[in-house]
């Protein structure tokens, strides 16, 4: 399942300002304003958009944040940070004492690990030390810039992996969580029920 061309176009425009009105961005894609409207009331539900400012879940577009510390023993910060930023999955690059970096990247699949494994390791002066993916809350990276022609995979809200065909659906509390399968939609409900019930508790 993928977000289509008017939702992404959408999602570009409210990234640019998020505070546009419904009838201004309908203008900007050239689209009617009760399209904009479906649109965002879709985006919404599917909890992609969360308020306009504008906040926009990637982990529920199926991207994920990995870390790799490197060394180099030979390369300047500035070559170091040209290397990067001509790197499709960068996202950030952060200085570490000595020769280390810490580098920020995001990964739609697994197979994009491999790939800047090798990309990196077979750039002369630089030696991957570690790596690991982000467990923190900072799904909301306004720096990810979308493009409207590429479209972004749905992932599972149970098992994260991307939603082949048509998804599974369940409303609840007035948002539709997207699920791959029955089974991941049962294991879901489960979990919920058990977040809610633990919230309960505590009160």
């Amino acid at each position: 399942m993928k977000l289509d061309e008017t939702e992404m176009r959408i999602l570009v425009e409210l990234q640019k300002n998020g505070r546009l009105s419904r009838r201004v961005l309908a203008d900007k894609i050239d689209v009617s304003t009760p399209t904009v409207s479906s649109k965002l009331e879709k985006l919404e539900n599917m909890g992609i958009i969360q308020g306009f400012g504008i906040g926009i879940d990637f982990r529920k577009m199926g991207l994920q944040k990995y870390y790799f510390r490197v060394e180099t023993d030979s390369l300047s910060h500035e070559e170091v940070k040209e290397f990067f930023i001509g790197f499709e999955l960068f996202r950030s690059l952060e200085k570490l004492e000595g020769d280390g970096y810490l580098i920020g990247l995001y990964i739609r699949e697994f197979s994009q690990i491999d790939e800047a494994i090798k990309i990196i390791e077979d750039h002369k002066g630089l030696k991957i030390i570690d790596t690991w993916r982000s467990q923190d809350q900072d799904s909301k990276i306004p720096n990810i810039l979308l493009d409207e022609h590429i479209p972004i995979d749905i992932s599972c809200y149970y098992c994260n992996k991307p939603i082949e065909g048509e998804p599974v659906k369940w409303k609840k509390d007035s948002k539709e969580h997207y699920l791959c399968c029955s089974s991941c939609k049962e294991l879901y409900e489960q979990k919920y029920e058990r977040l809610q019930k633990r919230k309960e508790e505590m009160r």
